[in-house]
């Protein structure tokens, strides 16, 4: 038996397949004679139901794209905590390690020293250690062996006495000699030499000063520091011959060590004049004195260059003396400085 209700829902589906939307017609009504339900339809709507169904459609598609990319960052973060695990994990290898190495150097090192090892429960390391002791213990040398430790101390004090002793004999015999007479504070205990100014310039922070290299017919120039630049043009120091004192101690000069001292004559607040060396003069040639027999000192202390200085000058003819005594260069003459006759020389 065939219901109203199937009547009409055959009618229904006859209007959809009429519908303009699907390039058919719209039924006002159902197609069932005497049928109630009235069939009303309008393509603004069936339009707006397609939107909808394809948006669900969208929907559900871009819902599956999203689980699937979680799906895939939560696979990654889990390689990435998986590689972090495993790096984290080798560190902690090298460390443990380290820390068992640096504790056997450790306990080695407590051995050499004699320190008893206690061993712990469960390491087998400081049990196998903490037996080593034992060993040293009988190994170690009889009750004799302070006498013989005690040997080489008493040698080594005995060696320490008498240099001591060595080093007072020394002292008492230069002091004996200096009492004596037989080391003279005089010139001949100075070492003045001929010396040539090879190269020169002016000190980098100080503007008084000239900075020589000094050939002395040694195997290399020596540096001397001399405040001329006030007296003496740096044209005239170049390539000049001068008298120079070669055993004073080595000092600094704002910053630069002198190995010598240029002798000039000096008349106060008027010049300074380098004493010239006689022509024919070379390099490493001596200056000597007829009276004072040259017996200069490894280096010259202050207090006998002080005592030395107050004899040296210029004579009348402006020929630089100690005591009256020229210097001389033997078989070449005289050391003298023209423009400053009667004048101080240092």
């Amino acid at each position: 038996k065939v219901t109203p209700a199937a009547v009409h829902i055959v009618g229904v589906m006859q209007a959809l397949r009429n519908c303009p939307c699907s390039s058919l017609a719209v039924l006002p009504f159902c197609s069932l004679t005497n049928c109630s339900h009235t069939f009303t339809h309008s393509q603004s709507e069936h339009c707006t139901i397609m939107d909808l169904s394809a948006f669900e459609q969208r929907a559900l598609e871009a819902e599956q794209l999203v689980a699937s990319l979680s799906k895939q960052v939560a696979e990654l973060r889990a390689a990435g905590e998986q590689r972090e695990i495993a790096r984290l994990k080798q560190e902690n290898a090298a460390l443990q390690k380290e820390i068992q190495q640096a504790k056997q150097e450790f306990r080695q090192a407590e051995i050499a020293a004699g320190i008893l090892q206690v061993p712990l429960p469960g390491d087998s390391a400081s049990q196998t250690s903490a037996k080593q002791p034992t060993k040293a213990a009988a190994a170690a040398p009889t009750p004799k062996a302070p006498a013989a430790a005690a040997a080489p101390t008493q040698a080594k004090q005995e060696t320490k006495k008498g240099t001591k002793q060595a080093k007072k004999e020394k002292k008492k015999a230069a002091g004996g000699q200096q009492k004596g007479g037989e080391v003279p504070v005089d010139v001949s205990r100075m070492d003045f030499r001929v010396g040539k100014i090879v190269e020169i310039k002016k000190h980098p922070d100080a503007d008084s000063l000239y900075v020589e290299q000094v050939d002395l017919g040694e195997e290399e120039p020596r540096t001397i520091v001399s405040g001329l630049v006030k007296f003496v043009p740096i044209e005239e120091m170049q390539n000049r011959m001068v008298v120079i004192c070669c055993n004073l101690k080595p000092s600094k000069m704002r910053g630069i060590a002198s190995q010598g001292m240029v002798m000039c004559a000096v008349i106060p607040d008027q010049t300074i004049e380098p004493v010239i060396p006689p022509e024919g003069s070379v390099p490493g040639d001596l200056i000597t004195f007829s009276k004072y027999p040259r017996n200069p000192d490894r280096q010259l202390k202050t207090k006998v260059l002080d005592a030395v200085k107050a004899g040296l000058k210029t004579d009348a003819s402006g020929v630089a003396t100690y005591e009256g005594d020229a210097f001389i260069v033997e078989g070449k003459g005289n050391c003298t400085a023209p423009k400053c006759p009667n004048a101080r020389v240092s």
